[in-house]
């Protein structure tokens, strides 16, 4: 393991449970997200240019069936299935909504047996796990008691997966990228699975489902996954983000930050939510594709841009 990926080993183990430290993150992700210099496509922005949090602008409708920037390229084509079952006072009529004012899951559950490794073997990324988080989650189901019960019902818990999953360690860009299924699009170095922005139902999966203090929740599968960056991985430091995670295509997920350490937003990225430069990919400086997570929807990817390899789930 070199490189990236022992940086990517490094970064997933440490368990980041503590109430206080999550929300000292979202602060720091507040600062970061009104002070960066991208400039944005749309929605509320700074002065400078970047996404305010308190005014995200919703993604609902923003799905399409060829890339497009600032959309999914969703290879679903009839949305159906549970969701949020109320809007909450924190999505706006204006086309927004306040993140920071968000309703979360209640409830502190560690997962001690939680498993997640990451190497390199003869040209290939090796990803393996169980699912289950480093840091704490909330209490799944919904607690009829719990405050966010009144907009969300997820019946749903958290249990282990089989996450095995074999990627190309020098992926490569293919002639025309691919539309985005429901379940897993990649996974976080937490050790869990990230989605795309989109809930069952078509819509901005951020905005309506009511997820935990890290952004996690279960499907009916029982797999937790986040549907955005969650704000429990640290991402420190100053300039480009950090590797964050992996997609199906092999290809990195990084942070909000570019190479002047600007949180980046829509218009700094292609249609797929990327671009080209040099980063540091199994101990080499090479200019290559890779994804950035952003505060704007889609959050992650809008298409991919590799070929990526299936999930069995």
């Amino acid at each position: 393991m070199t490189g990236a990926m022992a940086v990517a080993a490094g970064l997933s183990r440490g368990r980041r449970s503590s109430t206080a430290l999550v929300a000292a993150t979202l602060a720091a992700a507040a600062c970061a997200a009104t002070t960066g210099t991208g400039t944005s496509s749309g929605g509320s922005t700074s002065a400078g240019g970047a996404v305010v949090l308190s005014a995200l602008p919703l993604g609902d409708g923003k799905i399409s069936t060829a890339p497009q920037v600032g959309y999914i390229d969703s290879c679903v084509t009839s949305f159906h299935g549970m969701g949020a079952s109320a809007a909450g006072p924190w999505i706006g009529d204006g086309g927004t909504f306040d993140f920071t004012a968000k309703v979360v899951v209640e409830g502190d559950v560690s997962w001690p047996n939680a498993s997640f490794a990451v190497s390199t073997d003869a040209g290939t990324t090796l990803v393996s796990g169980n699912d289950l988080p480093d840091h704490a989650t909330g209490v799944f189901p919904i607690a009829a008691t719990d405050p966010a019960h009144q907009y969300d019902q997820n019946p749903n818990h958290i249990g282990a997966q089989d996450l095995a999953l074999a990627l190309p360690a020098n992926p490569t860009v293919a002639a025309t990228p691919s539309c985005l299924n429901e379940g897993p699009i990649g996974v976080l170095l937490t050790g869990a699975y990230l989605y795309d922005g989109l809930d069952a139902l078509g819509r901005d999966a951020l905005a309506h489902e009511i997820q935990d203090r890290c952004q996690g929740h279960p499907d009916i599968s029982s797999s937790y996954h986040y549907h955005t960056l969650t704000t429990c991985l640290a991402d420190p430091g100053t300039g480009h983000s950090n590797l964050l995670g992996f997609a199906l295509d092999g290809f990195g997920i990084y942070g909000n930050r570019g190479v002047d350490g600007g949180a980046l937003t829509n218009a700094d990225l292609d249609a797929c939510h990327g671009h080209t430069h040099v980063i540091e990919w199994n101990g080499q400086s090479l200019s290559m594709y890779h994804y950035h997570a952003t505060y704007e929807y889609p959050y992650s990817l809008g298409c991919y841009r590799g070929t990526p390899i299936a999930t069995g789930k």
